[in-house]
């Protein structure tokens, strides 16, 4: 049979954004546990008691701690490279019966610069592609007969650069979105490859998204 501490950790982790309010210290327990009573009344056919629900929050809250304090023990947080790029546009296509070769002949229209970015993501009815914005013009021209179904402008890159290991990390993923998410910056797409990361971010939020991950990342432990 559930218990308390079970099922209320089951309800925090329903709810990403309440668990964050939970690590951060920012929400009222009683108030909480009145709210989740209820639904844990219900779900262990008995009357359960408020101390017992704010404990239970208690608790998580402490070990939520626990784990962010080991998770920015790990080295590799320190070693991340993080360095900002304006000038990045997507293009959405249709997808039709030439579609993707088409758009693997845009590899030609490159300039060679090693620090150019250039992606193709192919879904079921549609193709992605984000690239600098000094290619826009070209790749329109290319694609003149294929259907553009939208173009965001505006766009930069937030690389992230970091040791294999990282890819082993459990949350890696999960830490740097919350950050972007936890300020409200959103973040149009994720290119990675084996040692970067790459945040497609409009422009407006990119200087933001860059100054919060480099004191986030490697300064949480000192919060």
């Amino acid at each position: 049979m559930p218990t308390v501490a079970h099922l209320v950790g089951s309800y925090v982790r329903a709810l990403p954004h309440l668990e964050q309010f939970i690590a951060r210290d920012l929400v009222s327990f009683h108030r909480l546990a009145r709210y989740l009573r209820p639904k844990l009344e219900s779900e262990l056919g008995k009357e359960v008691e408020e101390g017992a629900i704010v404990m239970a929050l208690s608790r998580l809250r402490d070990k939520m701690g626990e784990r962010q304090a080991e998770q920015q023990a790990n080295p590799l947080w320190e070693k991340i490279q993080i360095s900002l790029r304006e000038g990045a546009v997507e293009i959405d296509l249709r997808k039709g019966a030439h579609t993707e070769e088409a758009t693997h002949r845009l590899r030609r229209l490159l300039d060679g610069q090693p620090d150019d970015i250039f992606n193709i993501v192919s879904g079921q009815y549609e193709i992605t592609l984000i690239a600098s914005a000094k290619y826009e013009k070209k790749f329109l021209q290319a694609l003149k007969d294929e259907q553009v179904i939208h173009i965001e402008r505006d766009l930069s890159f937030l690389y992230l650069r970091f040791e294999q290991d990282v890819l082993y990390m459990p949350g890696f993923y999960e830490r740097v979105l919350s950050e972007l998410a936890w300020e409200n910056i959103n973040v149009f797409e994720l290119v990675s490859t084996l040692n970067e990361l790459v945040l497609v971010l409009k422009s407006k939020d990119a200087g933001r998204a860059y100054d919060l991950l480099r004191t986030r990342l490697r300064a949480r432990k000192k919060d």
